[in-house]
């Protein structure tokens, strides 16, 4: 199996008719013949360190950051790992967020049990940045982060330093020493979040009905608004007693012609349950009834779409439902200003959030319902414990970690988000009157 490798070699350049030798660092392909083979993604340390001026040693620091990076990648599509397996065709070029997001998880949650320092995975993770900065500036990668610098204290001189796209909370990237969690960013909308749920459906319901019904997916599903998108009409299980939807990455039937696919990538395909109410039956019937009336009309051009643009016909994409989400959000801040609970209004004016707060309230409503950690890992599709726990620690206790995870696993290999029937019927109960 091919892998990356760091190797030193010598360069010869000639200054003033003198002619010197220098050591520099570079990176190659070893195949399963051991031959190795250089690799193009030497100039990224040509460029950003070499060429710069950097040391030997911050030459080969930053080689064998990205090295193993890479080899990482080349362990997931060998474990056949559902977002890495089309790099294998694509190569670097193919390279998302989710990648980059995935790995530094991954040592975090080392990090998290004594196998590696915070320290070491921060470092890590700045090389990775850099790495993805040189890749985007570069035209190889048509990933859509915005390149940003910000002004930090080294001693007493100002440094320029690169904004972490990383640090996205769609992500939900795991950072050794913190909280997974953005900082700024809020996940949920604290103890007033029945009302304030059923307020912003609402609002939504007149200022984006193409929309409302996926709202309600997150807010009452957990789901992340990839997952929302790639629905299909097929996707939406009605059981008479509650709806499944059949959470797959729909790309191709949905959005062929679309080149950068980071707002659309499904994380966790899976099938997953929904805490059923009446406002989000009525709003599915209403949205079932429009989609016939575009079928009539001939505005709908995707037979497959669930969710569809009033104005192209075509599926909404993940850039489009947030664009209309974020209106959604202006006007539902807009009308609690006008009430007299100023402090939920100061709550989500001052703080960060977006369409993912849909998964955090969707969180806490299995909280409110008295779920266990395994049983909310479970119920949100995650492959681990660690994201529930973010939530849960301060509420619950942890049970047996060892029975946790195995549960945990046996569902998210089954690709099952079920919430067990006793708490689904006490959420009837709570909710029967509600949401109307």
């Amino acid at each position: 199996m091919d892998i990356y490798v760091v190797r030193e070699f010598k360069i010869y350049k000639t200054s003033g008719g003198i002619e010197e030798d220098i050591t520099t660092i570079g990176i190659g392909i070893r195949s399963h013949n051991k031959n190795i083979i250089p690799s193009p993604i030497t100039n990224f340390i040509k460029t950003m360190y070499r060429n710069k001026g950097k040391s030997l040693s911050s030459q080969r620091n930053s080689a064998y950051a990205v090295t193993r990076f890479l080899n990482y990648i080349i362990s997931q599509i060998k474990k056949e790992n559902s977002h890495f397996m089309h790099l294998e065709n694509k190569g670097i070029s193919g390279l998302g967020l989710i990648h980059g997001s995935q790995y530094i998880s991954s040592l975090s949650l080392r990090a998290r049990t004594g196998d590696l320092s915070p320290e070491y995975v921060n470092e890590q993770m700045r090389y990775i940045i850099k790495f993805y900065y040189w890749l985007k500036l570069q035209n190889i990668i048509v990933e859509d982060f915005e390149v940003a610098y910000k002004s930090i204290n080294r001693g007493r001189h100002k440094q320029l330093v690169e904004v972490n796209p990383f640090d996205d909370i769609e992500l939900e990237t795991i950072f050794a020493g913190k909280d997974e969690r953005v900082k700024s960013m809020i996940s949920d909308f604290g103890v007033n979040r029945y009302y304030l749920t059923e307020k912003l459906i609402n609002i939504a319901r007149n200022i984006a009905p193409d929309i409302v019904l996926g709202i309600c997916f997150q807010f009452f599903g957990g789901l992340r608004r990839s997952e929302v998108v790639n629905l299909t009409r097929q996707s939406v299980i009605d059981q008479g007693n509650g709806i499944i939807l059949e959470i797959r990455d729909n790309q191709k039937e949905l959005f062929p012609n679309i080149k950068n696919t980071s707002h659309i990538q499904v994380k966790t395909p899976r099938n997953q349950s929904l805490l059923m109410n009446n406002l989000m039956v009525n709003i599915y019937k209403e949205h079932l009834n429009k989609l016939e009336r575009q079928e009539r009309t001939g505005v709908l051009l995707n037979p497959h779409s669930l969710f569809v643009s009033d104005r192209t016909g075509l599926p909404i994409t993940g850039k489009q439902y947030h664009t209309k989400f974020m209106k959604v959000k202006k006007a539902f801040l807009k009308a609690l200003s006008t009430e007299e609970n100023i402090n939920d209004y100061l709550l989500l004016a001052k703080n960060n959030w977006s369409t993912h707060i849909g998964r955090g309230v969707f969180t806490n409503f299995l909280l409110d319902l008295g779920l266990n950690t395994t049983q909310i890992a479970i119920a949100r599709g995650d492959k681990d414990i660690n994201s529930a726990l973010a939530y849960v620690d301060e509420k619950t206790a942890i049970e047996n970690m060892n029975v946790a995870i195995n549960n945990i696993r046996d569902a998210y290999d089954n690709r099952t988000s079920i919430i067990d029937t006793p708490y689904l019927d006490k959420w009837k109960e709570v909710n029967t009157e509600g949401y109307e």
